[in-house]
């Protein structure tokens, strides 16, 4: 099929980009996507792809385009098709760059790809226009503990121009000139551990001491047949062939395999070369680093740090005593005392957003490590997305694969109450997950920990949903809000974050914006998160203040970091929506209302309508804001033909008649509209309709 322009023509239109490929959902800084082109083939479902042009027409007009995306297997040199996914795009005049997006598998992990190679093409009017290899490799997860693939030999640094791999007489460098230095080279040496070809893809994160990605590059090689124990080397480097791309700081070598930190390093720049070999941190260590840091490396400490969070005084007060009864019974069993009693970690957590509830878990995942109950102490988090499929037989496997990566560690489900609805829908596979769940908790093989957490209510609902599943749960915690003096000081933490702080003035001021929040807060209010918004927003404000003002480049430090009244008094407007006045339109309202009472019978209905609009008349008779004051979300229940859809559509001209809404107009759809066959694609269409509404 063709839209109205000739091939000749299309060509005009466009020039190629790239061919990405990705398998986490997940986006990450810039719009990006976590991109690679080596996978392991049990840690993959569905894989996507990413295909990207350069509209040539860009801020000139819209044109039309058939796309296809065609996936292939490569075996023994010869391409077997896999799929062809036909798009019919409308290139839009304001788009410079276009990307179209669409994925291939299934949805068991490791149920469709194979060890191999694989290519994707992508066709503009059935003209081929790029093209980019893949591959999936099948010996193992690499996890921070364990790479099945290779062992680290050595991490070294030199110095060179663009073609920094082909030098002789390589010089290794801890420290570089900034003068003179042009590329920093990678030597990495591995040792490989598999024995079959495999393919290799390596990426190296440059960053400076700020964290900042100062620069990135990769590789991509093949690991011969056969040739398990041989070392191999991996040169890669980063730089300008001139001189002047390195500052005096210092910088931080990350270097990922298979999504994975597989090792890292340090260099700094300066004034002089510094020759020798740079310190190399391997995962292991990299991650006894990170729990000992914060002094989080014994038991007391880690309590210390328990202690030191702002409030929640009754959580500090349960975790203790559960800790003592914990010391107890070990106790008991050193004195030989043979207890019945099964040592359960699961526990339910209970609040409000931005409580809390997150952080002291991960506290309990460490504290229960110490303890010597769990393995790993990690916390895996979870959501009803993560657990629950959309067809038969498919919710099982996802529950029991998110329970095997928290083994060792916690499972930690939040928003758990959206696995038991309150309805009795025999199509929702929420209930599935809960008895899996139950299994595990009563003879599952254990080293793990199960907590969930939600709303007080809901929790209520989701525990109740199954005879058995409360008293699987041995620990209840509640997060209460923050009262108002706790969230100044959360306010104080984190301005000293920020490097920042709160002049007395402005902090009065602050607390009063607080006070104000908490008396009108709902369920929905964010606590912590609220108060991080706040700071984060009066800093930007300060900057905005500061950078209006002549020579604002010669303030000294604390002009710099001094949040004032003026800039706290404008977070005023965070609690306040803009607001449009649009005029009562009489001669519409008369006719949506004839319309309405010319309908037979569903007279209550029709006087909830004229409440409405009396109401909605007085309020503006009295100046009061309308459009925040009411929701016009509404649910309509009923037997077919009692009228819903008739009164919804009239009910859409009387809120335009009266200013709620400003066209009024209905869009209609059901599960079909709403709902794609294939993952990534519902987000999609819904949010099409809404926008069409």
């Amino acid at each position: 099929m063709f839209f109205g322009n000739d091939k000749d023509d299309i060509k005009n239109k466009f020039k190629f980009q790239s061919i990405k490929f990705y398998s986490s959902k997940e986006w990450m800084f810039n719009s990006t996507k976590k991109y690679r082109r080596v996978f392991e083939k049990n840690e993959v479902s569905y894989l996507y792809v990413e295909f990207s042009f350069f509209n040539k027409m860009f801020d000139e007009e819209n044109w039309d385009a058939k796309i296809n995306l065609k996936a292939f297997s490569i075996i023994n040199g010869k391409k077997k098709e896999l799929c062809n996914i036909e798009n019919k795009e409308t290139i839009k005049k304001e788009d410079n760059i276009v990307f179209i997006r669409e994925c291939w598998g299934k949805d068991e992990l490791g149920s469709f790809w194979t060890k191999g190679e694989y290519e994707w093409e992508a066709y503009i009017e059935d003209e081929l226009v790029g093209s980019s290899k893949f591959y999936f490799v099948d010996s193992g997860a690499v996890t921070t503990n364990n790479n099945p693939y290779f062992d680290i030999v050595s991490l070294k640094l030199y110095e060179g121009d663009s073609e920094g791999f082909n030098q002789t007489n390589k010089k290794y460098y801890t420290k570089f000139k900034t003068d003179t230095t042009r590329y920093i080279w990678v030597e990495f040496k591995l040792k490989t551990k598999i024995p079959d070809e495999w393919y290799c893809e390596i990426l190296y994160n440059f960053y400076d001491d700020s964290g900042n990605l100062k620069g990135q590059c990769n590789s991509l090689d093949t690991m011969e047949k056969g040739k398990s124990g041989t070392s191999y080397y991996f040169e890669r480097g980063w730089g300008s062939n001139t001189a002047g791309s390195w500052m005096d700081e210092w910088y931080r070598l990350d270097i990922i395999f298979m999504d994975c930190l597989v090792a890292s390093t340090s260099f700094k720049t300066g004034d002089e070369f510094a020759e020798g070999e740079t310190e190399l941190k391997n995962t292991q260590e990299a991650s006894i680093h990170l729990l000992d840091e914060g002094n989080e490396g014994s038991l007391e400490e880690i309590l210390s740090n328990l202690e030191a969070l702002i409030g929640l005084e009754n959580i500090k007060k349960q975790i203790k005593e559960h800790i003592e009864y914990i010391n107890f019974l070990k106790l008991r069993k050193e004195k030989g005392f043979t207890d019945s009693e099964k040592i359960s970690l699961h526990s339910v957590f209970t609040g409000n957003p931005g409580t809390g509830k997150t952080t002291v878990v991960k506290m309990l995942g460490k504290l229960y490590k110490k303890l010597g109950l769990l393995t790993t102490g990690e916390v895996y988090e979870v959501d009803r997305a993560v657990l629950v499929a959309e067809y038969i037989g498919q919710t099982a496997p996802k529950v029991k694969e998110a329970i095997k990566k928290a083994r060792g560690g916690i499972l930690f489900i939040d928003e758990a109450y959206s696995l038991a609805r309150d309805d009795d829908d025999s199509r929702d596979f929420g209930k599935e997950v809960i008895e899996i769940l139950l299994k595990e908790m009563s003879d599952g093989q254990g080293n793990i920990a199960i907590m969930a957490a939600g709303y007080p209510q809901e929790m209520n609902t989701f525990l109740s949903s199954n005879p058995g599943l409360k008293s699987r749960f041995n620990y209840y915690f509640h997060f209460e809000d923050y009262t108002p003096d706790e969230m100044l000081k959360i306010a104080e933490f984190a301005a000293t974050k920020r490097n920042i702080k709160i002049s007395v003035d402005a902090n009065k001021v602050l607390n009063e914006i607080i006070i104000s929040a908490y008396r009108d807060r709902d369920r929905t209010f964010g606590n912590a998160r609220y108060i991080h918004s706040l700071i984060d927003e009066a800093k930007m404000n300060m900057g905005l203040r500061i950078m209006k003002q002549k020579d604002y480049d010669k303030l000294n430090k604390e002009a710099l970091s001094t949040i004032l009244v003026e800039d706290i008094q404008k977070l005023v407007h965070l609690k306040n929506k803009k607001t449009i006045q649009i005029k009562v339109d009489e001669v519409l309202l008369s006719e949506s209302l004839a319309e309405l009472n010319n309908l037979i019978g569903i007279q209550n209905i029709k006087a909830e309508i004229t409440e409405l609009i009396k109401l909605i008349k007085y309020y503006n008779d009295i100046g009061k804001d309308v459009m925040n004051k009411f929701s016009l979300h509404t649910v309509f229940t009923g037997n077919p033909g009692t009228g819903k859809t008739t009164v919804a559509r009239i009910i859409g001209k009387v809120y335009k008649a009266l200013g709620l809404l400003e066209k009024g107009h209905v869009v209609e759809c059901d599960r079909e509209a709403l709902v794609a066959g294939y993952i990534g694609q519902t987000a999609i269409k819904t949010k099409a309709l809404l926008d069409s509404a």
